[in-house]
């Protein structure tokens, strides 16, 4: 993209409620750039090698500056406050990983990790009892500030049914201290996934549990239980409800393998990789808890008649942002976040990407409620599976990691 027309963009977007729309850039980003800059933004490269297929980044926020990453192949890594990687995982885990969305997927810090040590993993289970299914884990670290993991750790819920795509993932506290769950309806075509729609089980779901010391609510759970206790809380909407899965917040979902929570509102703003369009989707408390799926993709039927007004007619909660798969290079929404850093003109607006055009996206909501965007050059080369997720340090500063290349940038 032109330096200068890239600037007049992002000028644009920033200025509230004066948001317009850019398409994707014509160019390709060149390959492994340590940084680019338009229009205010600046993608530092802080790590160029040394981690294999990165799927997560997280903070601590326990002062030591760290970022923790992880390793598709099951390791968690630490980069220290100097941005370099220490050569010993922090936690290693054997997980499956026969299809290239398994893995370790997923990583949250409790927001009392330096005082309790306690952080949460999901992933691909690979061990006898935990196979073909998605899992959520507590590790109890002994010492929060060690960069090697000496505790214990035990299994806290299992998704069954998930056994190659298609299986999210991610992992958030949010503001009100609960702990935010995605799980993907599982492999196969759209017409396979009835189940997402329905609230009988986990899967095509955000989950919202309770995971603090002597938490109480609802008993009904649609989930195996590990031994680390967890509680589903009485104000979910599917608490207590006979027949229905109380771990439940939000459904109809595809495969919502990032998602982001405002620190400001408490929104969850979703990026749900679909078939034949992606989308992302902003949940407020009070909107349809159905966000459509496998009814609807994005804003069309599916299969579809050429009608745009699928979750007007359906009820269920629209898209603030799609398009089409497959064109300009995309091929899969990577979700991310709502910036809340230092820089103020930016703060509010939603950072994401496609994991395929590499692609910085960064957009406010409009007056009509849809999301504007910009197509900002990331420094990252276009490829299959590249930007595959989001984080923030301790400062709120966004973080990304490449995928295929193993590298970590940061957004400044």
């Amino acid at each position: 993209m032109d330096t200068k027309l890239a600037a007049i963009l992002l000028f644009l977007l920033l200025l509230p409620g004066c948001a317009e729309s850019a398409q994707p850039p014509g160019a390709d980003p060149a390959d492994g750039a340590a940084s680019s800059a338009s229009g205010g933004i600046r993608v530092e490269q802080v790590l160029a090698q040394g981690l294999n297929a990165p799927t997560a980044i997280a903070s601590p926020r326990d002062g030591s500056g760290r970022m923790f990453v992880l390793e598709r192949e099951g390791r968690i890594r630490v980069l220290g406050r100097d941005g370099k990687l220490l050569p010993e995982p922090y936690y290693t885990r054997e997980v499956a990983t026969g299809d290239v969305e398994q893995g370790l997927l997923g990583l949250a810090f409790d927001p009392a990790f330096r005082d309790n040590g306690r952080l949460y993993i999901a992933y691909s289970g690979a061990t006898q009892g935990e196979r073909h299914g998605l899992v959520l884990r507590r590790l109890q670290a002994g010492d929060p500030a060690a960069n090697r993991f000496d505790g214990k750790d035990e299994q806290v819920l299992r998704v069954k049914g998930l056994v190659a795509n298609h299986n999210g993932g991610h992992i958030a506290f949010g503001p009100d201290g609960m702990l935010y769950w995605a799980v993907g309806a599982g492999t196969g075509e759209p017409r396979d996934h009835a189940h997402a729609a329905a609230t009988d089980n986990l899967l095509g779901k955000i989950l919202r549990i309770d995971v603090r010391d002597g938490a109480s609510g609802a008993k009904n759970t649609c989930g195996e239980k590990g031994r680390a206790v967890y509680a589903i809380p009485a104000d979910n909407p599917f608490a207590g409800k006979r027949g229905e899965c109380g771990e439940i917040w939000l459904h109809g979902l595809r495969n919502p393998w990032r998602f982001g929570i405002d620190h400001a509102d408490g929104a969850l703003w979703i990026g749900d990789v679909g078939k034949d369009r992606e989308e992302v989707s902003v949940w407020r408390s009070g909107a349809p808890r159905d966000l459509g799926f496998p009814g609807c993709q994005g804003s069309h039927d599916y299969p579809s008649t050429g009608a745009t007004d699928c979750p007007t007619r359906t009820g269920t909660t629209g898209p603030v942002f799609e398009y089409p798969g497959r064109e300009r290079g995309r091929c899969a929404v990577t979700g991310g976040l709502v910036y809340r850093g230092a820089n103020v003109a930016l703060r509010g607006a939603y950072v994401f990407s496609d994991s395929c055009s590499s692609e910085l996206l960064v957009g406010r909501l409009s007056s009509t409620g849809k999301l504007e965007v910009a197509s900002l050059p990331s420094g990252v080369a276009p490829g299959y599976g590249t930007i595959a997720s989001f984080g923030e340090d301790e400062d709120n500063e966004v973080w990304f990691v490449n995928h295929l290349n193993g590298g970590v940038y940061r957004v400044r």
